[in-house]
């Protein structure tokens, strides 16, 4: 099932970003990290990998950027990668959860090191 966001994000600056993939889960945010409206953009490329777009809402524009996920190849890996996307890149628990596939407490365990 797919899930959107119930306020609708800016679809053409969505497909400058991310080309010609398609929005697979929104997770938005009324006030991101940043303190702006965030979109973070689970989005899947014609060749089935996915990639993170992010939209924020500065008020005079809407800007975005894609994120990158390191490859990994274990258990340690993925939880190294979803520390770095949380605490470096800022992306929230919830929207890492769906990212790859767990639950939100257990993200939370992973991005406090417990």
């Amino acid at each position: 099932m797919i899930i959107m966001a119930k306020v609708p994000f800016n679809e053409a600056k969505f497909k400058q970003i991310a080309g010609n993939c398609t929005a697979e889960y929104v997770n938005y945010m009324p006030r991101g990290k940043n303190g702006m409206r965030c979109w973070e953009i689970k989005a899947q490329k014609p060749d089935g990998d996915y990639m993170i777009v992010v939209l924020c809402d500065y008020g005079y524009k809407v800007d975005g950027k894609t994120v990158e996920i390191t490859p990994f190849k274990n258990r340690d890996g993925r939880n190294e990668e979803i520390y770095r996307l949380y605490h470096e890149e800022g992306l929230s628990q919830l929207f890492l959860a769906n990212l790859f596939n767990m639950s939100q407490p257990s993200v939370s365990l992973i991005v406090n090191k417990k």
